[in-house]
């Protein structure tokens, strides 16, 4: 009888050592072979397709009767027992470890809230490592369609346990509830910590209806079980999709990981100026942004935010960040990716504004319906900095407290045309300017008609250093004399120039739908290019979207969101990662034979190599239905009309430029306003335009 442990990671690193430490510290339990099992022990993984994705050590375990005597808590069916000691049959396992090497002067603890010192600022580990507990739990559910249950632990690497109880203090109540692990521990002593978070089941004797006098300690509910090497192969996930990314892929990190701000005349103004960078759609400000933030955390070792409203494109650029390698820590460079309401919630979570905040039963604060009364929340806060109830101490503070969530040292701002005044002052006040860079789209508006001046005030070349970026370097030169043709025959002000050396591109126009035949000639042409699945992408209208109700794993119902035709395209063997849906526990495409399916309102930023337009002149019509006036500073010189359809085709020029190589457009209706405008640009260039009726 013996414990097979195996360690999985790279062994360059310094959480390959933590893993042969805790490795020995299992082997000293196990020592006399008396106990027959299983332990794999994971380091440095990452949890693919997670919103945390880097884990230090993760370690698994199985074992055939295995007891301890531990104090600990007990279920019963009646409840839960009070904490005595008791003897505890370990069955099975999942733990996490975020290792720390801080000395025990760097450590702080606010009630059960541990934090380290970085760089003169706080990171809060103990959110960092519940964050890494869900996305494992996440990351099983997707890859074997159940989950163990999760301990966290932090393993502070060089500090004794006596230094540990000194951070514990007099407080009996944090002394049952922590998770820190000193530098030196046994099994006994992890497991009992364990326990503190997944209580162990006593049974009852079946004849005498007496509680059994030992408990089970499970990670597994009843029925379930894990096989050791199937897990093993899970965590090959990430190797396996960045070998098989497509070459828009490959290109893609190629040039975000390059440094090229050492070519750039606006480099020398960063850190010292507004930086914009201005353009219209397909002229690369998103790529560029991304560049720029992985050449600052690379080149500088800086901690860089990339804000945007578009969930989809926090999305993509995880993925990409993901597959470039960009550590998503805390105590280190990053790049990170997160919508702006999501931002601007930690920042009023932090300044604790008004009543909105309230506190969970764990200690954890929260705002309820906060993008409900979004506007109201940033009014108040504006009217806090106004008058100077928080001023440079309060903020200075915030950005140690909350350096995780708040104390980046550049925020980059994509589509800032389209922000609120409101929000931008709020930036500008609580960051400078000079930590700010900015993608202008000049006149593509979505969230409002209004555009966002991010220079009034500014003295040009003195406050801010504006690029122009008017070559199309997304699209091959027929898709961009194609829009060109297009926007022109809607009396649109709009012309992007070709990038010559961008040669050919094609554009198919069907009016009897999206058929087997083209989607197995496009996507062999996609193949052909050297691009997976992810490459194609398809964009929908919401008529092509639907609510229903699923059931949680606990059978609970709940509302989701797909796209209607799922089924009708899974059996022709095209397959999506469909980004309808509003609950998905994967945050972007992790399996290489998925497309990737997005509403046309979630577009903007994204790219692919082939891109499919479904539905297109649905798409404008629901534009067209649900447009509303707002009032503008500009002189009223258009009618409401008028100004829809500025709006509504601009907008429409949108889905049009995210194609690459290839774009796919299907009609509802061939003989509608749009069917009859496509129809005039296919006749005048039938040499790189398809019709299909």
């Amino acid at each position: 009888m013996s414990v097979k442990i195996k360690i999985k990671g790279n062994k360059e690193t310094n959480e390959f050592k933590d893993a042969i430490a805790l490795k020995e510290i299992f082997e000293s339990e196990f020592r006399d072979g008396q106990v027959n099992g299983e332990i794999l022990i994971i380091c440095n993984a990452t949890l693919f397709g997670q919103e945390t994705k880097d884990i230090d050590l993760i370690a698994i375990g199985k074992f055939e009767r295995f007891s301890k005597r531990l104090k600990a808590k007990h279920k019963t069916s009646e409840g839960i027992a009070d904490q005595e000691i008791r003897t505890v049959f370990i069955n099975d396992f999942c733990f996490v470890f975020e290792t720390k090497r801080h000395r025990a002067t760097d450590i702080r603890l606010d009630g059960l809230t541990l934090s380290v010192k970085y760089n003169d600022k706080r990171s809060d580990v103990t959110t960092q490592s519940e964050n890494q507990k869900y996305s494992l739990t996440n990351f099983f559910k997707d890859r074997i369609n159940f989950s163990p249950y999760v301990c966290n632990f932090i393993w502070l690497r060089n500090v004794n346990w006596d230094s540990i109880k000194n951070l514990l203090g007099d407080n009996t109540n944090i002394h049952d509830k922590h998770n820190y692990l000193p530098n030196t521990f046994s099994v006994s002593f992890l497991m009992q910590l364990a326990c503190v978070q997944s209580i162990p089941w006593t049974p009852t004797d079946k004849n005498s209806g007496k509680l059994k006098g030992y408990s089970a300690f499970n990670s597994l509910r009843r029925n379930q079980e894990f096989d050791i090497n199937e897990v093993d192969r899970i965590f090959d996930l990430f190797k396996k999709v960045k070998d098989g990314s497509g070459e828009l892929t490959r290109k893609k990190i190629e040039k975000i990981t390059s440094q090229i701000l050492n070519d750039q005349q606006y480099a020398k103004a960063i850190g010292d100026k507004l930086i914009i960078i201005s353009g219209r759609a397909g002229t690369g400000k998103t790529i560029k942004l991304l560049s720029i933030a992985c050449d600052l955390a690379t080149q500088q070792g800086a901690r860089s935010l990339i804000l945007t409203y578009n969930h989809a494109l926090v999305s993509d650029i995880k993925r990409t960040l993901a597959l470039a390698e960009i550590p998503d820590g805390i105590d280190d460079y990053t790049v990170n990716i997160t919508t702006l309401h999501k931002f601007f919630y930690e920042i009023v979570i932090g300044f604790e504004i008004g009543d909105s905040v309230q506190e969970s039963k764990n200690n954890k604060k929260f705002i309820r319906n906060f993008i409900g009364d979004y506007k109201s929340h940033l009014e108040t806060l504006k009217e806090y900095l106004d008058l100077n109830l928080i001023g440079e101490k309060e903020i200075s503070e915030l950005m140690k407290t909350r350096h995780q969530q708040v104390g980046w040292d550049y925020l980059l701002i994509d589509e800032a045309q389209d922000w609120g005044e409101l929000e931008k002052e709020i930036i500008f006040k609580i960051f400078g300017k000079e930590k700010i860079i900015i993608a202008d789209g000049v006149d593509q508006l979505i969230r409002s008609q209004n555009k966002c001046n991010w220079t009034r005030a500014l003295k040009p070349n003195f406050d801010f250093k504006k690029t122009h970026e008017k070559k199309g370097l997304r699209q091959k030169v027929n898709l961009v004399n194609f829009v060109n043709k297009f926007a022109e025959k809607l009396n649109i002000n709009w012309e992007l120039e070709s990038k010559q050396e961008l040669i050919g591109g094609k554009v198919i126009i069907s009016t009897k739908g999206y058929f087997l035949e083209l989607h197995q000639r496009q996507f062999e042409l996609v193949k052909i290019n050297g691009n997976s699945a992810y490459e194609m992408m398809f964009l929908v209208p919401p008529a092509l979207v639907e609510r229903y109700q699923k059931m949680d794993e606990y059978n609970q119902p709940y509302e989701d969101k797909r796209f209607i035709d799922t089924d009708k395209y899974k059996e022709r063997g095209i397959n999506f990662w469909d980004g309808t849906s509003r609950v998905l526990r994967t945050e972007y495409v992790v399996d290489l034979n998925e497309h990737r399916l997005l509403q046309y309102e979630s577009c903007r930023g994204l790219e692919g190599w082939t891109v499919v337009n479904l539905d297109f002149d649905k798409f404008i019509d629901y534009k067209m239905q649900t447009f509303e006036e707002e009032e503008t500073n500009e002189l009223a010189l258009e009618s409401i009309e008028e100004k829809r359809r500025r709006f509504v085709y601009l907008w429409a020029l949108i889905p049009l430029t995210r194609a690459i190589d290839t774009l796919v457009i299907t009609l509802s209706n061939p003989n509608g306003y749009i069917g009859k405008v496509l129809r005039e640009v296919y006749e005048e260039n039938p040499d790189f335009v398809e019709w299909i009726d």
